[in-house]
């Protein structure tokens, strides 16, 4: 009579179908369960795997709705604190393609960081009368005690030489902690 292996004596018990298996193996051969608890394939792991998109699906809608409430700081009462720092205007005549271009620094003196700034571009001539206007998002989020800077690129209503000065107004921004 031959010798048994030493991996024929070593069994143990599926947890599943309580008959005896070798100890190395993944799968019972009877049941076809898999005995890893870390198997993706085991019974054990679908519950957890969705008790846990549900904790993140919650938070995510907890969060979503927050913001959907509280839409964010009132930049109203934080207009004057937003100011153009520098800005230049350009005339531009090329092969009869003219544009007037603008160039500003944006700067955020209050605590609170913006985004979505929107501002107003005013043209004047050399009377002071105003001539034409413009008004330019700036999509990037200007953090608190930062600035950012924006081109605006006009095509002029009329001639070039009408546009002597300019004036640029901060007219709103929203929180940039709010999602709408």
């Amino acid at each position: 009579m031959s010798k048994p292996s030493m991996n024929e004596n070593i069994s143990k018990m599926c947890p599943y179908c309580a008959e005896q298996i070798n100890t190395a193996a993944k799968v019972c051969p009877r049941c076809r369960q898999w005995l890893s608890v870390f198997s993706l394939r085991s019974p054990a792991m679908l519950p957890l795997t969705l008790l846990l998109c549900f904790i993140i699906s919650a938070l995510g809608f907890m969060m979503f709705f927050k913001r959907l409430v509280d839409p964010g700081i009132n930049f109203s009462q934080y207009r004057h604190e937003l100011s153009i720092v520098e800005s230049r205007m350009n005339l531009e005549d090329a092969a009869k393609e003219y544009s007037v271009h603008v160039v500003a620094v944006v700067t955020n003196q209050t605590d609170f960081a913006w985004k979505d700034v929107q501002l107003d571009v005013r043209f004047f001539n050399k009377a002071g009368t105003l001539i034409d206007a413009r008004t330019f998002m700036n999509v990037s989020t200007i953090f608190p005690h930062g600035d950012s800077a924006f081109r605006i690129n006009a095509d002029p209503i009329h001639p070039l030489a009408d546009y002597d000065s300019y004036k640029i107004y901060v007219r709103s921004a929203r929180d940039a902690r709010s999602r709408f």
